[in-house]
């Protein structure tokens, strides 16, 4: 019974170094196409991808380090069910957030829908971005709290998928920039299958390095350290990221669209689409013939100057806190000698 219980174990594990192998591959091919190439990265790709970059993540990162220890302490089989109920409970949680989001341009109408998609989520881009170079200090969603009692008197499979469901909202509130731009586009497509369907796909794209780094875990490979020492470099790049994407969703999607829609690189842009897709690939004319009462309350000539404010002050106040501080240290030191 031994001998066979340690045969099969032995057959899993070499199964489960042919799926590690596999989802590496997957996940390299799939920040190598959004680091090189984000442009061509649309809808499901863009999707996947950008969860896949999340476990990078400061907010994110700490998942790893609840679903990887517990399937470690379990027999292989079970320990990677328990990663794949887990993923699939982030799965749910995130669809979830798809078919909200698209209620609401269901609600609103195209454009209006798309106007306050850029706002609330630029708006909320550029604060976290703000925070993640240290600029504001913020506290981010992240997992400080015990967890809930109903979920720790279930049994095993049932509470590593309902972690999954909850811990899923872990880093909604930091993530890359690519997150916000699939707010946006699933909020202006008011289409709840699309926005099911889409964070459904950004959901296993979250859960697929997890799963990853929790066969590493099994097969007796620690990897949560090595990514913890980049954390720091990563922290910021997400940050300035986040503070550009903020600020043109925000001004040209949001506050500002109908500026930069009238404004000649936006027509030169939408014209060369057109003419090099044969009008496949262009702007929809129903939408740039709706209206917007948020567009009409807001003098839309301010466009370029809140836009050029909203990139210049951060670059200008992390210097200025950074030439302050290293000045502080300075005093410090001549104090201490």
């Amino acid at each position: 019974m031994v001998s066979n219980r340690g045969s099969f174990d032995k057959k899993l594990r070499i199964y489960l170094v042919g799926f590690a192998l596999l989802l590496f591959s997957i996940i390299v091919i799939g920040l190598f196409i959004f680091l090189t190439n984000p442009a061509q990265a649309a809808g499901f790709t863009l999707s996947y991808i950008a969860g896949l970059s999340m476990i990078f993540l400061p907010c994110t990162l700490p998942l790893a380090f609840i679903i990887v220890p517990i399937a470690m302490n379990e027999s292989p089989k079970k320990g990677m069910v328990m990663a794949l109920l887990f993923g699939a409970g982030m799965m749910i949680t995130f669809s979830i957030y798809g078919v909200a989001f698209a209620s609401i341009g269901e609600i609103t109408g195209l454009l209006t829908a798309n106007v306050i998609a850029g706002i609330l989520g630029g708006g909320m881009a550029y604060i976290f971005g703000l925070s993640e170079v240290g600029l504001i200090k913020m506290k981010i969603p992240g997992i400080e709290t015990a967890l809930p009692a109903f979920i720790q008197r279930q049994g095993d499979y049932l509470k590593v998928f309902l972690l999954g469901l909850l811990l899923a909202n872990v880093g909604v509130g930091c993530p890359n920039p690519a997150f916000y731009v699939l707010l946006a586009y699933i909020i202006g497509t008011a289409d709840i299958s699309t926005g099911w369907s889409i964070m459904a796909v950004h959901g296993i794209g979250r859960a697929t390095p997890l799963i990853f780094l929790v066969i590493l875990g099994i097969l007796g490979i620690n990897a949560t350290q090595s990514i913890t020492k980049r954390i720091g470099s990563v922290r910021k790049v997400t940050g300035w990221g986040l503070i550009f994407v903020g600020a043109i969703l925000f001004t040209i999607t949001g506050l500002f669209r109908d500026w930069y829609e009238e404004s000649a690189l936006h027509e030169a842009w939408n014209h060369v689409l057109i003419t090099l897709s044969g009008g496949r690939i262009g702007e929809a004319e129903e939408l740039s013939m709706e209206k917007s009462i948020i567009l009409e309350a807001v003098p839309q000539w301010l466009g370029p100057y809140v836009l050029i404010l909203l990139l210049a002050i951060p670059v200008i106040w992390y210097f200025y806190k950074k030439q302050k501080k290293g000045t502080e240290k300075e005093d410090t030191e001549k104090e201490v000698m």
